[in-house]
């Protein structure tokens, strides 16, 4: 018996369905003309721990971010600066009682934290910066360190804190804020101090402000001592700090 035999269009032989999803022409010309990304914006963007070019960076959105502050950390492992994680578990040990962390440039609270876009990391990794091992000169893109802490550096463990450079950085973060506060009350302060200058008894007086203005050294003119010899200072009115409307707000209040 004859087997029947088939005919195959020619047409639809020519045409074969792809398992995998084709290539639009349409989506290749959209992406021609999206505008390229300024890059500008993250040439001079430093961590804000090591004050270097942050590799791996992470973006912290903090409660004034709407008003421009973006500060960026390095999200590296041990091996490299490490900086985010220590930020973190410095910050929770200050604060044992919650979880919050608070923006290390303008103090407020930071809502959340995420890694920085793949092109901004992409362009901050290609960066140079020092090898994190101290007393190495070596310097290079995160791609480089990486390469070059394990092989040079193989095996290396992360050194502890120094608690007494830890204390000297400190003693300058309260400086400033002693700095900042003379500054806006008018009382003449000594200036250009720097963290090498500071002596390990360096002690920054207290001060109480009233609703009226009027600040006063809780410390008295005998305990008072800048680091360079004994201070005094006198009651003061602060013209800048504005606590009368609070105070009238609750002046019905008091009995």
């Amino acid at each position: 018996m004859c087997k029947e035999r088939r005919i195959v269009c020619e047409s639809s032989n020519k045409i074969r369905v792809s398992p995998y999803p084709l290539r639009s022409t349409r989506t290749n010309k959209l992406k021609a003309i999206e505008s390229p990304i300024d890059e500008s914006n993250w040439e001079d963007v430093r961590c804000m721990i090591c004050m270097e070019p942050p590799h791996e960076a992470v973006l912290l959105t903090c409660s004034s971010s709407l008003n421009g502050c973006r500060p960026y950390m390095c999200g590296t492992s041990f091996r490299h600066s490490n900086c985010f994680k220590q930020f973190c578990r410095n910050n929770r040990k200050k604060r044992s009682n919650t979880k919050t962390l608070h923006c290390p440039l303008c103090r407020g609270e930071v809502l959340e934290t995420k890694k920085a876009s793949k092109t901004a990391r992409r362009f901050m990794n290609a960066k140079p910066r020092s090898c994190p091992v101290d007393g190495c000169e070596f310097s290079g893109t995160y791609a480089h360190l990486n390469k070059h802490l394990k092989t040079e550096h193989q095996g290396l463990v992360p050194a502890k804190v120094d608690p007494q450079r830890q204390s000297r950085w400190e003693m300058l973060v309260r400086h400033a804020e002693y700095v900042n506060l003379m500054s806006a009350a008018g009382i003449p302060h000594m200036s250009g101090v720097v963290h090498h200058q500071l002596p390990n008894n360096h002690h920054l007086p207290m001060f109480q402000v009233g609703f009226s203005g009027t600040m006063q050294n809780l410390d008295g003119p005998s305990n008072v001592s800048n680091g360079f010899g004994p201070v005094n200072y006198p009651p003061v009115f602060v013209p800048r700090l504005q606590f009368r409307p609070v105070f009238d707000m609750y002046r019905d209040r008091i009995p």
